[in-house]
């Protein structure tokens, strides 16, 4: 018991990071930020399973950053995501150090599983059209009816 205990210890998890970039940064540049990220994984014994390149997006909220002295807010920001293996004592020091880049605007990192679990919508399959020929529905003409043709319209159905 004590060793599969000890062998929990020392098991990696897997985990998703999903991270912000602000928008000043030249796009260029953005694959410097995300080599810096890989930098630190590997720092910590991390290895890269997958990951989703940042793409400049609008954000459903601003997000403040104080940058220096000024507080800055942002409403777009470069989203991209990696999911990595690694030891779970590591996550703490490895999510401090990827917060303390300077271009980092926000990131979260949850538990995953080693699987693709990305959503792919599925073909929409359409049923095969018959080739009837349609009917063109007679129209009627409305006339305006009075009240008294009403009641006795309905008296003839009542009694019959």
């Amino acid at each position: 018991m004590v060793e599969k205990e000890i062998n929990d210890l020392n098991e990696t998890l897997v985990y998703e990071l999903g991270y912000h970039i602000l928008p000043t940064v030249p796009e260029e540049n953005i694959s410097g930020e995300v080599s810096q990220i890989h930098a630190i994984l590997r720092e910590y014994n991390g290895s890269v399973i997958a990951e989703g390149m940042p793409m400049l997006r609008q954000l459903a909220y601003e997000i403040a950053k104080k940058i220096e002295t000024k507080s800055l807010k942002f409403s777009k920001a470069y989203f991209g995501w990696v999911k990595f293996e690694t030891d779970p004592s590591q996550i703490t020091n490895l999510k401090n150090k990827i917060e303390s880049l300077p271009n980092i605007l926000r990131i979260i990192i949850v538990k995953t599983v080693k699987e693709n679990t990305m959503h792919t919508p599925k073909i929409p399959m359409f049923k095969k059209e018959s080739h009837k020929e349609e009917t063109p529905l007679e129209t009627v003409e409305k006339t305006p009816v009075s009240e008294a043709e009403i009641d006795k319209s309905i008296d003839e159905l009542v009694i019959n």
